[in-house]
């Protein structure tokens, strides 16, 4: 299989995943009278009282996350078809890759600096830290930390995304160019999501998709090759809600 087709390979089948399980669930939210955005939020967070589906819960949580894990799962499919046991071990030693400087574990958890920055010149009241707090921010289906960096998109994307797609883009090109096409691949696999909102919020959605592209780019990078910066910096930049647990407002 030639250079080009694996990267076909990889998206195709990352898109048929991810679209595969999301038209599925906006088929069954039909069903429960809630649109398919809340349906999905609410089954992340385990949060279906009173909510007639036609599946079991565990299955529904299974769903999403499937399709959050599609670029990880694509990822390592064509990993094992094109490069074996080696090239997988390989792709999952990127997890374990502990050794790096301590200026690549701080720069992935840029976003919580940021979070507090922001929390501070809000200035919304007393921070609640809590034993009850703690638990929920860090553990809880709906907000956790660990959450948000091991059963979300940190790990559903990036073992596939930085893990698989970078390495082998950067044989043909530079980390610029394989920053880009790796933004707008991110991109358009939100597109089933997207189609729904306003043009304002879909050009927004593509700078951030493009910048953090670069940043996870130069974070997997500049640690040799070591997925742990990129995955806290995926994974607290998608933490807002365990802030808000945090520092109600």
């Amino acid at each position: 299989m030639n250079h080009s087709r694996v990267l076909a390979t990889f998206v195709g089948l990352a898109y048929l995943i991810g679209w595969g399980t999301w038209f599925l669930l906006v088929l069954l939210s039909r069903e429960t009278g809630l649109d398919a955005a809340e349906f999905s939020s609410r089954i992340e967070a385990w949060d279906l009282a009173g909510v007639d589906a036609a599946l079991p819960d565990w299955l529904l949580y299974l769903l999403t996350r499937v399709q959050d894990f599609a670029f990880s799962i694509a990822g390592v499919v064509v990993v094992g078809l094109t490069a074996g046991r080696e090239g997988l071990r390989e792709l999952f030693g990127r997890l374990v890759r502990f050794a790096i400087s301590s200026k690549w574990y701080l720069l992935g958890l840029l976003p919580v600096a940021i979070y507090l920055v922001a929390v501070l010149l809000a200035n919304n009241g007393d921070p609640d830290f809590s034993g009850g707090a703690i638990t929920t921010a860090f553990f809880s289906l709906g907000s956790g930390l660990l959450v948000s960096i091991l059963l979300r998109g940190a790990m559903g994307e990036e073992l596939g995304l930085r893990g698989f797609a970078v390495p082998h883009l950067r044989r043909t090109m530079s980390a610029t160019r394989a920053s880009l096409v790796i933004g707008v691949v991110w991109w358009a696999w939100h597109l089933p999501i997207l189609v729904s909102r306003d043009l304002l919020s879909n050009v927004a959605f593509f700078l951030v998709a493009i910048g953090l592209s670069f940043v996870f780019t130069w974070l997997f990078e500049g640690s040799g090759g070591s997925l742990i910066p990129v995955l806290l910096f995926h994974g607290t930049q998608n933490w807002e809600d365990g802030f808000e647990v945090f520092f109600p407002s």
